[in-house]
């Protein structure tokens, strides 16, 4: 999976998944377990998302993960939707551009006849 894809990697982060995910169950020694901590002190919004995930168990939050890293990706590789109703078949457009030339028409009628001696 590419960097730009998996939401748990940015940019600004040494934190890995499985680093998140062993400080979540207790599994890391203590200068790790500081170094998460302090990473945390830095970020306030990323500590937060932490520790909400501390009140669900581990197993559920990497099927969440998962999940949506798979929508994330899904919606990557969506293609943007065309229009699919051309001017061509909108009768209304075609009417608005035609009164619109025949008011053009005939003010430039009127301003010739009026602007003749």
């Amino acid at each position: 999976m590419s960097q730009q894809d998996n939401i748990w990697n940015h940019n600004n982060t040494k934190l890995t998944n499985e680093l998140l995910t062993a400080y979540l169950e207790g599994k890391l020694t203590a200068e790790q377990q500081h170094d998460v901590e302090t990473w945390m002190s830095e970020f306030g919004m990323e500590a937060d998302a932490l520790e909400g995930l501390q009140t669900i168990p581990t197993n559920e939050s990497r099927e969440i993960t998962n999940k949506l890293n798979h929508e994330l990706q899904l919606q990557l590789r969506k293609k943007p939707r065309r229009r699919t109703k051309a001017i061509t078949d909108n009768k209304w457009a075609w009417a608005a551009i035609a009164v619109v030339l025949l008011l053009c028409v005939l003010a430039y009628i009127v301003l010739y006849i009026s602007s003749k001696p």
